[in-house]
């Protein structure tokens, strides 16, 4: 059927093929428990043949609820953010709430606030904020206007945050590394102003100073390729000895791995590497890149579940949820002093 067609199906239209009335077909709409089993089959089933698409102003008006959901976002042009906005997008379709997404140039409190009055002119029954910065403030601000989450927040965040363990991720790529053997470990951090890469680079001294290592100096890049490529140089530039180097994303381990090889220094002979996001195309890398992996369809689903229970128990206490990252083993990294095959001194 033709999207003029499929709009042209009415309510009307939908009960008279089931053999219901228009009040029943809207109870299965609205998912309302008091409709049998078998009839709720043949409505959906008729719903199915026709084409019907239910109006979200119809479906407001009888569930007092706007359907809309809003999304503040920064960083999406960043791996990350990206996949987190568009599993929302999937997971709020399932819900059958539409998705108004705002994004954010540059992180500022008043750029967020302004973005949630905005949304909140649409009349959205709850806001999700992606804020990979610290967002204390603008929580405070938010108050109880509209329920919301904030995700990658720290447990601080006075509010229902939804997050995966950063920091924990960054110990599982420093342990690994540590049970190969190595003791002069490197980090490439992310953007200091990140919480994601403070997060990162503070796993990273916490595991070094358990193990009783001394962190080696901090280089940091913009979770480019290029600033991969730039930090590595710095380091190495700097005189500074390592055998081993964790990064803050997948995008700058890419270019850590090539500054190396400029320099005459073999991965993992010389140097092993641990990404951090298991992008794609991290399994593609020369070689295939060791990484921690982040669920973000978890990420996704999760928050749109923690949003629609804050929307449904207004009341109800905020809470911390939090995942933990999964390591990835693939060929960028190698036990210290072990030979590559094919390779010799």
């Amino acid at each position: 059927m033709r999207r003029d067609e499929a709009a042209a199906v009415t309510i009307h239209d939908v009960a008279r093929q089931s053999g219901v009335s228009y009040q029943t077909v809207s109870r299965v709409v609205n998912n309302h428990p008091s409709v049998a089993d078998t009839t709720r089959a043949r409505v959906q089933e008729a719903i199915a043949q026709l084409g019907y698409r239910p109006s979200l102003l119809a479906k407001s008006l009888s569930t007092r609820r706007s359907m809309l959901l809003g999304v503040v976002a920064y960083g999406t042009e960043q791996y990350g953010p990206s996949q987190f906005v568009q599993n929302v997008q999937r997971s709020a379709r399932t819900h059958s709430y539409e998705v108004l997404l705002v994004t954010l140039r540059e992180f500022e409190e008043a750029a967020m606030l302004e973005a949630v009055a905005r949304l909140g002119q649409f009349g959205v029954d709850g806001l999700v904020l992606l804020a990979p910065h610290h967002a204390h403030g603008v929580v405070r601000r938010l108050g109880t206007q509209v329920p919301f989450i904030v995700v990658d927040a720290t447990e601080e965040v006075d509010g229902t945050t939804v997050s995966i363990d950063q920091a924990g991720g960054a110990a599982l790529a420093v342990e690994h590394l540590i049970g190969l053997g190595h003791r002069a470990i490197l980090h490439i951090s992310g953007p200091k102003e990140w919480s994601d890469a403070e997060l990162r680079y503070q796993g990273y001294v916490q595991t070094m100073e358990s193990h009783g290592l001394a962190p080696l100096p901090r280089f940091e890049g913009d979770w480019s390729p290029a600033s991969g490529f730039a930090a590595a140089q710095r380091a190495l530039d700097s005189g500074v000895s390592f055998t081993a180097l964790t990064v803050g994303n997948d995008q700058m381990a890419l270019g850590a791995v090539a500054a190396l090889r400029a320099a005459g220094r073999s991965v993992p002979g010389d140097v092993s590497v641990v990404g951090f996001d298991d992008i794609p195309e991290a399994a593609y890398f020369e070689p295939p890149l060791t990484t921690v992996a982040q669920d973000f369809g978890l990420l996704g689903r999760k928050s749109l579940e923690e949003l629609l229970r804050r929307i449904a128990e207004p009341a109800s206490r905020s809470r911390h949820v939090i995942f933990q990252p999964q390591f990835v083993l693939r060929s960028s990294t190698r036990r210290l002093g072990e030979e590559e095959p094919g390779w010799s001194r």
